[in-house]
């Protein structure tokens, strides 16, 4: 059989070179186990795999012998998915979220499933989508608005009515078989719609809904909501109006008395009526024979922006609520599908605040030389207030730093390892917007001092004394010198290293991180080794080769050694061994996987 990676590729370029190909006999490809290798090594070092489903089972003990048993039912079309295990999580306004657990093996085989559809359809997916998709993620979608909706007054803020739990199966299907004609395939993606879930002891069939915490999940709703997508590139089409603005009237008479002014030589009134004409639009804002329409959608969050007047906007609501209800049989949410005026509102998208620059007299000279008013209809991406309000109240108390007590008792380096988690995550994801700088100096502060405090808790001490003790001398990004941050040495087996307080600059970016994309893609780079391991054929504790080869799995490496030293007790050599090759897996045999199970 051909590589995974190669199969892979093959149905990506047909489906890319032909948008309207259909795909046949694509279930032979569950047949492969390199796909079940791909899948494997994609999906190992989530943790959410050592919680068990349904069947009780958890990824650790996984093997071939695993693998062979999952092709033979799947040749046998004997697969049929569990019910994924229901739990909940709370959510930010009180309420609990549902959240499906599926066992092991489903996981690794819709994670097969999920690439071979990925493959197909990433390259018929719109430009517009960015949810669950490789090299996009938030920042692209936001950073798209940025790009595109200069220039607009009017923005549907759409929100669809419990999306993932609403999806018709059978509409789902349709769309599925105009590019896949291929029943097995089809008949298995149904099984995992139709899987239901376990909870109270009974199982509960599934009559809408993709599967709940599956993996295949996301692209089963992106190929839905693609229908949308191209929904959306009509009604963008028919309101494209006009190549350009007309020149404001009033504007226009006074670019020719400026003219006239500077050809009489009369430069005191040409310079008053260039400020007069600095405070007006130098377009006609209310230009009925112009109008634009941009969309970006993440996943069931879209937000339509409109360069024109509100009537469209209303229009493009009611066609919007249409489509679903026809063609989805999806509903908007009433209270989150709003109609905005940019110019005096700002719109809440994906964490951030979005609102549009006015026109002002500044001007500048652009890269070309050319002299452009320094804000003129710009969209801006803003931090909200309410965000920093909220990641400060467990830091601060009447406006002052006190100390995180839930740290007291944590040692100063993971206690600094799990302030700069916070602070660098936030950044990372605000660093697009024009105010991160001030917004997050102002959180800085505070948080940096709560710091201190927490290991003057600790230590009985001064804030003072703190900073005399655990202050690093480091650069100051202004002038020159040093200056003092709370920071340790220790000790690796690389040599001395020193962990300080997050000392990053806080300045904005003009690009969308590639760091933090949507980990999607089926290209595998990553968990080569893990397989090389796997495919030795040899016991990494006792040497035994061509015996039973398991995988052991832990949560965190470090939690079982912190244990263990915590307890008093002798480290077992199995731990020693995952610490020597810095690995949360040890391949090993069936026997030593017993005997690490039963303690021995």
């Amino acid at each position: 059989m051909q590589k995974a990676e190669i199969v892979l590729s093959i149905l990506n370029q047909k489906s890319r070179h032909d948008k309207n190909y259909v795909f046949e006999r694509i279930y032979r490809n569950l047949f492969n186990e390199g796909f079940f290798l791909n899948a494997y090594r994609k999906i190992y070092p989530k943790q959410g795999n050592m919680t068990a489903g349904v069947d009780g089972k958890t990824i650790d003990g996984f093997n071939m012998a695993m693998v062979d048993r999952l092709i033979n039912r799947l040749k046998s079309e004997n697969y049929h998915p569990n019910p994924v295990r229901r739990t909940y999580i709370p959510k930010k306004n009180g309420k609990k979220r549902a959240l499906g657990i599926p066992s092991f093996e489903d996981k690794l085989v819709q994670e097969v499933v999920r690439q071979i559809l990925e493959a197909i359809y990433e390259p018929v997916f719109s430009e517009n989508s960015h949810g669950f998709r490789p090299k996009r993620s938030c920042h692209t979608a936001l950073h798209q608005i940025k790009r595109t909706a200069k220039g607009a007054n009017w923005v549907v803020e759409g929100d669809i009515k419990g999306c993932f739990d609403n999806i018709d199966h059978d509409i789902l299907l349709k769309i599925l078989s105009k590019k896949i004609n291929d029943g097995r395939f089809l008949e298995l993606i149904r099984r995992f719609l139709k899987s239901g879930y376990f909870e109270f002891k009974t199982v509960w069939g599934s009559l809408s809904g993709s599967p709940q915490g599956g993996i295949v999940s996301p692209i089963l709703a992106n190929i839905y909501l693609n229908e949308f997508d191209k929904f959306m590139e009509t009604v963008i089409a028919e309101n494209t109006l006009g190549k350009e603005k007309r020149l404001n009237p009033d504007y226009k008479k006074l670019v020719n008395k400026r003219y006239e002014a500077n050809k009489r030589g009369d430069t005191i009134f040409a310079d008053k009526l260039l400020k007069e004409m600095q405070t007006m639009h130098a377009r006609d804002p209310m230009d009925e024979n112009y109008r634009r329409v941009n969309f970006v959608r993440y996943a069931d969050d879209f937000v339509v922006f409109i360069n024109g007047g509100k009537e469209t906007a209303v229009s493009i609501k009611e066609q919007i609520a249409e489509f679903f209800e026809k063609n989805l049989k999806l509903e908007l949410s009433a209270d989150k599908t709003l109609i905005t005026n940019l110019g005096n509102d700002r719109v809440n998208f994906l964490g951030y605040e979005i609102a549009k620059s006015q026109e002002n007299t500044a001007v500048k000279v652009n890269s070309r030389g050319v002299k452009e008013r320094t804000v003129n209809g710009t969209i801006q991406l803003l931090v909200p207030g309410k965000v920093i309000s909220e990641k400060m109240r467990p830091y601060s108390k009447f406006g002052k730093s006190h100390p995180f007590v839930q740290r007291v008792n944590l040692p100063i380096l993971d206690m600094i390892s799990e302030f700069n988690a916070e602070i660098r995550g936030l950044y990372n994801y605000y660093c697009l917007a024009t105010d991160v700088s001030t917004k997050l100096n102002k959180f800085k502060h505070i948080h940096y001092f709560s710091l201190a405090k927490t290991i003057a808790r600790k230590e009985n001490s001064s804030v003072h004394k703190v900073i005399q003790k655990y202050g690093i001398d480091v650069p100051r990004k202004q002038g020159t010198g040093t200056r003092k941050i709370i920071g340790v040495r220790y000790q690796t087996k690389h040599g001395e290293k020193v962990l300080t307080y997050f000392n990053d600059s806080l300045k904005k970016v003009d690009e969308p991180p590639r760091s933090f994309t949507d980990k999607f893609g089926f290209g595998v780079a990553f968990g080569s080794q893990l397989i090389t391991r796997l495919n030795a054929d040899r016991c990494e504790m006792c040497g035994a080769e061509r015996k039973s080869i398991e995988v052991h799995h832990v949560r965190k490496l470090k939690d079982i050694i912190r244990k263990h030293k915590k307890r008093g007790r002798i480290v077992p050599d199995w731990v020693l061994q995952m610490s020597r090759i810095n690995r949360k897996t040890l391949i090993v045999c069936a026997d030593c996987h017993r005997r690490i199970h039963a303690g021995k």
